[in-house]
């Protein structure tokens, strides 16, 4: 009896963990029209995705799973490759452009440390001025290492690629 439970048990989690795992066979895939290199990036599939359709309807998608070759489904909508107008999500091997966007985010955070504790001590409005654009830089760095939104109509195309 403890067998037979036990088999049930590990062929429920088998079951629960396949179909937990259904759109990691395939991902989606976005590559650079009109480049002199080849530039493919692909979107990580546990992430949500927010994607503009050509209507200009807005969707966020956060459990999503790709049918056939060209839709991409949730529990609200489902929407066709075709449709996509821009998507933003998180893509997968952009370290390079990660470690860039910390280090302009930690360079525009100690600017914005400097002058603000400058600022206090000396009471001197110039450096407490340096805080405005060295908010900006971190800005900019935090935006460098986040979510990418790509253009599908005229500079990205959107593909679906198997995983076997």
């Amino acid at each position: 009896m403890k067998q037979l439970l036990l088999l049930m048990l590990v062929f429920s989690y088998f079951c629960c963990n396949a179909q937990s795992k259904s759109n990691e066979r395939s991902v989606l895939l976005l590559s650079k029209n009109g480049a002199l290199r080849t530039v493919d990036l692909e979107l990580k599939p546990s992430k949500p995705i927010k994607i503009k359709t050509t209507d200009g309807k807005k969707l966020t998608l956060v459990d999503y799973s790709i049918l056939g070759d060209s839709v991409i489904a949730s529990s609200m909508d489902t929407v066709a490759l075709k449709n996509i107008a821009s998507i933003k999500g998180k893509v997968k091997g952009n370290t390079l452009r990660k470690v860039g966007g910390g280090l302009v985010a930690g360079t525009g955070y100690y600017f914005v440390t400097v002058g603000y504790v400058v600022g206090i001590l000396t009471f001197h409005p110039i450096a407490l001025a340096i805080m405005v654009p060295s908010a900006g830089v971190a800005y900019a760095g935090h935006y460098l290492s986040g979510a990418r939104r790509f253009d599908t109509t005229e500079k990205w195309a959107l593909s679906i690629n198997k995983v076997e």
